[in-house]
């Protein structure tokens, strides 16, 4: 099925269900199976009301119980790899289908959450570089040698065309590592653990390094509106070696907010927000509240990465700090030990305002890329490479989507920007830990859109069917779901 078919009879039938909808009485369902025959294929509407009986498990909505809004949604990452697969080994009219099938909200899946790698990440083509590199022994404090030329060959095109399909994006920003001249290791890919870090002298020219990568981008008409300044802080403490890294820890990090990156910000008038921490869920519980006690004032939110972790983590984050924004900033399947909606699905509940998934695109051999760092590690993944929510082949020039696109169709797709979350009962609550894997029984998430609209995601991964019954405001309509599929339900509320 071509990209416009696909997309076509998308928008078509949730229009439809718009349309159908108005007196309440349905429920549209789009479904995706998990060998990908269906995928985001409409079933017969749903009956939805007082006289339809309550069959097998249930789930209660309750539109009144207000939880978070979604205020970034749902996206991805413009690595070095995926920007150069799109430019390089696709014809323009192709990358044009690819670009619009994931950031276009009318004739896409509607992404509207990116992220973009401050110099190297390991999704990288050719040599490792950041925007201000020196010969060994050498410095540059005053940032002379800066620039995001090499960005200009083929990230920023791409995030230009993204942003062109989907003027809305949240767009963040990160670094994977210091310039290797500001490190006490002198290199980018640090092998000594927590002694590889941001030399405490150069803070400040690390912030004004942040800061001036704000601005160039902005000079190219991208907008920045959260910056991280250290992915994955605790990374190096795993001693994994060969992929670019850094080490900081959570007194330092909050140090180098308050007292360096939040002046230089402000000092160039630049209203982009800084996301603290930036790595797995449990460890932030530990991490997080060390920086919040030096730099809370100065930080807007929160960044997390989901591997082989417990969302739950989220939910203790937001309760402690309340105004932060909630952000799920990386997650692949494979290295990841659930399913991408369960991990949505389970993120929601503990309250993030956006989810991201990790490269946009790779090529048929899960690259480019450097190291062995996005590699399942225990369970049903182990030893399985990362993928991307499109496949682009290099042999023959063009794509195919994955498991994850369709993963993240289910939730870009229906929930909108602003949606709030609303109340639902999940009939499984399964642990995320390492040994506990991606099984579990039914899972759902609910979402009132800003137009009133009601948004139900379900999906199920121990092996077996599940019948339910949705219910809400006295109404009921019951659906089978397929073993290991997902399901979007749609309807109206009662006018």
């Amino acid at each position: 099925m071509t990209l416009g078919s696909v997309i076509a009879m998308a928008a078509g039938l949730q229009a439809g269900a718009a349309t159908a909808d108005q007196a309440g009485s349905t429920v549209s369902v789009y479904m995706s199976s998990a060998n990908l025959d269906s995928t985001l294929a409409r079933g017969p509407e749903l009956a939805f009301g007082g006289s339809v009986a309550s069959v097998g498990e249930r789930i209660d909505v309750d539109a009144s119980v207000a939880g978070q809004k979604l205020t970034a949604g749902f996206g991805v990452a413009m690595t070095e790899s995926s920007a150069y697969l799109l430019r390089n080994q696709l014809p323009a009219s192709v990358r044009e289908d690819v670009i619009r099938a994931l950031f276009s909200p009318t004739e896409g899946i509607g992404l509207s959450f990116l992220r973009i790698p401050i110099g190297a990440s390991d999704y990288v083509v050719g040599d490792l570089a950041t925007p201000d590199d020196q010969p060994p022994g050498g410095a540059d404090p005053e940032l002379r040698d800066f620039s995001i030329e090499r960005d200009l060959r083929d990230t920023v095109p791409a995030v230009r065309e993204a942003l062109a399909a989907n003027p809305a994006m949240t767009v963040m920003a990160n670094p994977w590592t210091p310039p290797a001249w500001m490190k006490t290791d002198d290199s980018l890919v640090t092998t000594t653990g927590p002694f590889g870090h941001l030399k405490p002298e150069y803070y400040d020219a690390f912030a004004r390094y942040l800061v001036k990568f704000v601005q160039a981008y902005r000079d190219q008409g991208i907008d920045i509106d959260y910056l991280g300044v250290q992915n994955e802080p605790m990374t190096p403490l795993a001693l994994v070696v060969g992929i670019p890294e850094s080490f900081l820890d959570p007194i330092q990090e909050g140090i180098l907010v308050r007292d360096h990156l939040s002046p230089a910000l402000a000092a160039a008038g630049l209203s982009t927000g800084v996301l603290a921490y930036d790595d797995g869920f449990v460890r932030s519980e530990v991490y997080v509240p060390a920086v919040m006690s030096i730099a809370r004032a100065q930080t807007a939110g929160i960044a997390y990465h989901c591997y082989l972790t417990d969302p739950a983590s989220i939910d203790i984050q937001r309760r402690a700090y309340p105004e932060m924004t909630q952000l799920v900033t990386e997650c692949s399947s494979k290295l990841s030990n659930v399913e991408p909606q369960q991990m949505m699905i389970r993120s929601l509940r503990a309250g993030a305002n956006g989810i991201q998934l990790w490269n946009a695109v790779l090529d048929q051999h899960n690259g480019p890329k450097m190291g062995n760092g996005c590699r399942g590690i225990i369970g049903d993944f182990a030893g399985q490479d990362c993928i991307a929510p499109v496949t682009v082949n290099t042999d023959t020039h063009d794509y195919t989507f994955t498991s994850d696109y369709w993963a993240l169709a289910h939730f870009s797709k229906f929930i909108h920007s602003g949606a709030t979350q609303i109340a639902s009962t999940s009939p499984s609550a399964c642990p995320t830990t390492p040994v506990s894997g991606s099984r579990c029984g039914l899972e759902a998430v609910a979402f009132e859109n800003p137009d009133h609209g009601r948004v139900l995601v379900v999906t199920a991964h121990d092996g077996a069917g599940h019948t339910f019954t949705l219910a809400e405001s006295g109404r009921r309509a019951t659906y089978t779901l397929p073993a290991g599929a997902t399901a979007t339900l749609v309807w109206q509320p009662v006018s």
